[in-house]
């Protein structure tokens, strides 16, 4: 029975142009380009960071044997904690086992204390999920609508929490965080930022929105950064107020009941977050590639979102023909995935760009080219 329910389910998204799978990507051939990838600053094959992954695995087990509280916890998370705490200017860090579960248990803390929770209406899917599993009370404003927040906050509970993205990882378009911070302070209410698309690229050597704005730990008393984006990586690290993070250790259940990651990631993540933090020429050059393929928007005849960031997102409004516009770049060695619901709406059905470090002005050309042929 359950099988035929399965099939009957897949057919039907199939049918509706929704239906997801696995496919290897392969840019290694020559001429292949990937604008679909995370890793912003291009340090995944960084030979300074990929020499600190061999020293952890020397130095260090492959696993981490268990729950951080537990037996999981070494010394190389530890200093990762740290490094992150000093360079970000906060009490305490906590690292997790992806932004995804981290984002749950942030949302099940404040449930736990019965806090009302206002989000910007675009924040990522682990966010909406953290709020439906832990049962959290919740409203939505509309996407960086700060005249709808105004509005929100009239009537908002005096116990509030507002969650925004710094860099909405669909859009592009990045939160007005010094005006979101501002409008709760003055009701007496507290900002938290899901980092994952902003570290790395925005702020001060690259530390998010929240230095960028240059917010404390006054401001916003927790912050995410997933260690999959900029940091070319996997896991994701917690920042924040010492009471904040202490009550988050205390009741996360993806925390307490995960297996750590390995302390050997750790050590290679220690020195990526110092190379990070030395990549101004890096941002440098994104910062160009974005201004180039804004300039280049102007004259393609497509939707596109308004973005500054390195996600330009391209709505077609249809998922076959988003679809089929990927599978025609593809033929011409252009890896460009689609996004589709329920992940965006319709109307914002279609290709998420995303330009990196290593790619060139000659790249955006030739995308743009194969988008005309399309």
């Amino acid at each position: 029975m359950l099988t035929e329910i399965f099939k009957h389910s897949s057919d039907d998204l199939i049918q509706r142009g929704l239906h997801r799978k696995r496919a290897v990507i392969n840019v290694q051939s020559p001429g292949g380009i990937n604008f679909s990838s995370n890793d912003y600053l291009s340090l995944s094959s960084h030979p300074l960071i990929k020499k600190a992954y061999q020293e952890g695995f020397e130095r260090y087990s492959c696993g981490s044997g268990g729950s951080m509280v537990v037996c999981g916890y070494h010394s190389s998370h530890e200093a990762l904690e740290r490094a992150f705490a000093e360079a970000l200017g906060v009490d305490d860090c906590l690292v997790f086992p992806s932004g995804y579960a981290a984002n749950l248990s942030i949302m099940g803390l404040l449930a736990r204390f019965n806090t009302h929770v206002l989000i910007d209406k675009a924040v990522h899917a682990s966010i909406y999920d953290g709020l439906t599993l832990s049962g959290a009370q919740y409203s939505r404003y509309l996407h960086n609508n700060l005249s709808h927040v105004a509005q929100k906050l009239e009537s908002a509970p005096l116990n509030t929490a507002m969650v925004t993205e710094g860099t909405f990882s669909m859009s592009g378009q990045c939160a007005p965080l010094g005006d979101l911070v501002d409008m709760a302070k003055n009701h007496g209410h507290t900002v938290l930022v899901d980092e994952a698309h902003s570290f790395g690229l925005l702020g001060r050597e690259g530390l998010g929105a929240v230095a960028h704005y240059q917010l404390t730990q006054e401001d916003v008393p927790l912050r995410m950064i997933a260690f999959g984006k900029a940091c070319a990586s996997f896991g994701a690290i917690v920042a924040g107020r010492a009471e904040w993070i202490d009550a988050l250790l205390q009741s996360a259940r993806a925390h307490i009941y995960s297996t750590a990651i390995s302390p050997a990631v750790a050590h290679g993540l220690l020195k990526t977050l110092d190379i990070v933090r030395h990549s101004d020429e890096r941002r440098r050059k994104l910062t160009g590639l974005v201004h180039y393929f804004r300039e280049s928007i102007k004259a393609s005849p497509l939707r596109w979102s308004d973005s500054s960031s390195p996600i330009q997102q391209l709505q077609l409004g249809c998922p076959e023909r988003a679809l089929l516009m990927a599978e025609r770049l593809q033929e011409h060695a252009i890896v460009c995935l689609p996004m589709r619901e329920p992940t965006v709406s319709r109307v914002e059905t279609g290709l998420r760009v995303i330009l990196n470090h290593d790619h060139e002005q000659e790249d955006i050309d030739r995308l743009f080219q194969c988008l005309d042929l399309a």
